[in-house]
């Protein structure tokens, strides 16, 4: 595994889009949901709510505060813990800590996480939290974990407007959250730029795998002459690939396949014409949707 950074005073959103970008080609709206956490967040006068995790996937993406995914049962810890679980998808995994906002953008520290590794840390230092704390405009109350609530208004509180789960143990979070803080603060700073080229490099790396798995479910190859795969006989007639042969024991053949400078600048071509359809798909999508909302509404 590469060595993990940590990228300092960056442009919070600026620099996840950037990130996105490189992993996420389905359900890039999720971020404008990332967009409203990180902003009401970083308005908000509580220390808990200044430090977030977020990841990206190829279908989409999660921000949570990074308390929240210590608790155990909770929707953040749980779904943290399902992408690992049961998905072999890409995980692109950060933490951000909010610093402020300089000329109106919304400044902060990222910092790399090893998805796998992270994922081990919540499921072993997981707190329990078995109380819910439900917050009004006028005041809170508390109710157990796993009983109902619909978020109606309460005659003495007011407005609902959220809920939070409450650690058994509040000292034990707080510990477990600065040992967090050290261990990432630890990190050496690294060059954002070249971290996005890295990802970039790495996304044509797993695409290419996702390829070699799709031609090993074939039990024969399939190109006119039965003897490669159609879709690599394709590319490497147009210089995208090339391949060498390899001696394997004493009759079996091994045949190896590189990617060319054309076929990267191919693939990177092909990913951004499928990300700006899909974007022109969304609209569409989205547009259709208000004129509907328009019509029940007159």
């Amino acid at each position: 595994m590469s060595k993990l950074n940590k990228f300092e005073d960056v442009d919070v959103f600026a620099s996840l889009d950037a990130i996105m970008k490189q992993n996420t080609g389905f359900y890039q709206s999720d971020f404008d949901i990332d967009r409203e956490i990180i902003a009401k967040t970083a308005a908000s006068a509580s220390k808990e709510d200044k430090t977030l995790l977020w990841f990206c996937r190829p279908s989409g993406t999660h921000c949570f505060r990074e308390r929240d995914v210590f608790l155990k049962d909770t929707a953040p810890h749980n779904t943290w813990r399902f992408y690992m679980e049961q998905t072999s998808d890409r995980i692109l995994a950060y933490a951000i800590e909010l610093t402020g906002k300089e000329h109106g953008k919304i400044k902060g520290n990222l910092y790399e996480l090893d998805y796998s590794r992270h994922y081990e840390r919540v499921k072993e230092k997981g707190l329990p939290a078995d109380t819910v704390k439900l917050i009004y405009e006028r005041g809170e109350q508390m109710i157990p974990a796993g009983q109902y609530f619909n978020g109606s208004p309460d005659p003495q509180f007011g407005k609902f407007e959220r809920f939070e789960a409450i650690p058994n143990d509040p000292d034990a979070l707080k510990w477990l959250l600065r040992e967090e803080h050290r261990n990432r603060e630890q990190l050496p700073p690294g060059d954002f730029k070249a971290h996005i080229a890295a990802l970039h490099d790495g996304l044509i790396e797993t695409e290419a795998r996702r390829i070699v798995r799709e031609m090993k479910r074939h039990d024969t190859p399939n190109s006119p002459n039965k003897t490669i795969y159609a879709v690599t006989y394709k590319l490497e007639n147009e210089g995208k690939i090339s391949q060498y042969s390899k001696l394997v024991g004493k009759r079996r053949t091994r045949v190896y396949y590189h990617l060319e400078p054309e076929g990267k600048e191919y693939y990177t071509q092909l990913l951004n014409n499928f990300r700006d359809a899909y974007t022109g798909v969304e609209k569409i999508l989205s547009s259709l949707n208000e004129n509907m909302e328009d019509k029940e509404n007159e």
